[in-house]
């Protein structure tokens, strides 16, 4: 099943209302979460590495399910360390994506 994606401007009333934050240049910083919202782990990856290779917290159903991962949270950093995007994703008891949300430096918001 193909999920639709809804983007939204600045100006749009739903904007996230957080400024964007700085931190490690060209960074992914990842938290995972149980299905509670308690912290499981965090994770520092190089953007780079993040794009180029997978990394099982991201792209593996079982990884999520055998951690027992219900949410992620990243931060991506461009090569300044000025925040790029930030997303969060909604993953069921199999470790499948429900929902995502990424909201970009520019106030763009993906839904899916």
């Amino acid at each position: 099943m193909r999920r639709a994606h809804f983007v939204m401007k600045k100006s749009d009333p739903q904007k996230e209302s957080a400024e964007p934050q700085s931190g490690p240049a060209a960074s992914v910083q990842l938290e995972a979460f149980d299905i509670s919202h308690r912290s499981l782990f965090k994770l520092s990856l190089p953007v780079d590495e993040y794009y180029s290779n997978s990394h099982p917290l991201i792209d593996e159903d079982a990884y999520r399910v055998q951690q027992k991962i219900g949410f992620v949270t990243g931060v991506i950093f461009d090569w300044k360390g000025k925040q790029d995007q930030e997303f969060h994703n909604e993953y069921d008891e199999k470790g499948a994506l429900l929902h995502s949300r990424t909201v970009h430096a520019d106030g763009t918001i993906i839904d899916g």
